[in-house]
């Protein structure tokens, strides 16, 4: 569904004149000096731009009804397109980043959910080696992505941060040693993302690290203390999300088992109204089908 696999070093070896002025020159004595060629006219765009924002503007009206599978393919279709015709605008790059996320979020397979988070993850690393060239330069030179996430800057942040999310998302739908290999790097590159911008996509770099900070030892910076504060602060910055309470149940509520509190944040999943945020109305909806699923597994669990 990528408009381009560029390689990814993780996963794989005029204006317009004011009324006062256009009434001047309607005029007569003004109608030859603005027929001549001084006239003030808006600069014509490249018919490659214009398309560029039309395929833009399509994709985003489709991604608002991503909660139809048949719309975020023809987001990604549209996106798509406009990265071919505009090549390396980290906007589009972003935008093709978030809807394979939520195509890898909403898969039931985790064979379609690996594609969709690879696929994301090569998008936000093409965004990010335009916003953050020095980035670029230290991965190129085979410095480690932890270390090299310290030269992102704020401008920076979200691709940052999908790039992280979608590298572990993939691992993790690939198997245990897939993501041995991956944690460090996607640990490192989601702490430098929430230092930078913590409330992209609802606290979703607290939401990543509570999870993930749940399955390390105390000695790797992980453990219940660390985790349960993250989705603390997850839920601090954005209360209406349903995805942050689903992985705090299946990840710190597991970890300490803490039954009462894994069948608490559940039920108030499924009981809470997906669209209490409209603009996140399709990730709760998600989340919602997560909790049906977890609540199934609990005998396993506990």
């Amino acid at each position: 569904m990528s408009p381009r696999r560029a390689p990814h070093p993780l996963l794989a070896p005029g204006p317009l004149a004011p009324l006062a002025l256009a009434l001047a020159l309607a005029a007569p004595g003004c109608r030859r000096a603005a027929d001549g060629p001084t006239a003030l006219a808006e600069p014509a765009r490249a018919p490659a731009v214009v398309q560029a924002d039309a395929a833009v503007a399509e994709g985003d009206r489709a991604f608002l009804e991503r909660g139809d599978p048949g719309r975020v393919v023809a987001a990604l279709a549209a996106y798509g397109r406009a990265a071919g015709l505009r090549p390396g605008d980290p906007a589009i790059e972003l935008r093709i980043a978030r809807a394979e996320a939520f195509r890898g979020r909403a898969a039931a397979d985790p064979g379609r959910a690996r594609e969709g988070w690879e696929a994301s993850a090569r998008a936000a690393e093409r965004a990010l080696r335009t916003l953050a060239p020095g980035w670029a330069k230290a991965i190129d030179a085979g410095e480690d992505p932890a270390a090299a996430a310290a030269r992102v800057d704020a401008g920076g942040a979200e691709a940052l941060y999908w790039l992280a999310l979608g590298t572990m998302r993939a691992a993790q739908a690939t198997g245990y040693a897939a993501v041995l290999a991956v944690k460090d790097a996607a640990l490192g590159m989601m702490t430098r993302a929430a230092e930078l911008d913590e409330r992209v996509d609802a606290a979703g770099p607290h939401r990543a690290l509570g999870a993930w900070r749940a399955a390390l030892p105390v000695a790797a910076g992980g453990g219940a203390a660390a985790s349960r504060a993250h989705f603390e602060r997850a839920r601090a910055l954005a209360p209406d999300d349903l995805l942050g309470p689903v992985a705090e149940a299946e990840t710190y509520a597991v970890l300490v088992q803490d039954e009462a509190l894994f069948d608490r944040l559940l039920a108030d999943v499924l009981a809470a109204d997906p669209a209490r945020d409209p603009g996140r109305a399709p990730e709760n909806r998600i989340a919602r089908r997560s909790a049906q699923e977890l609540l199934e597994r609990k005998a396993r669990l506990f």
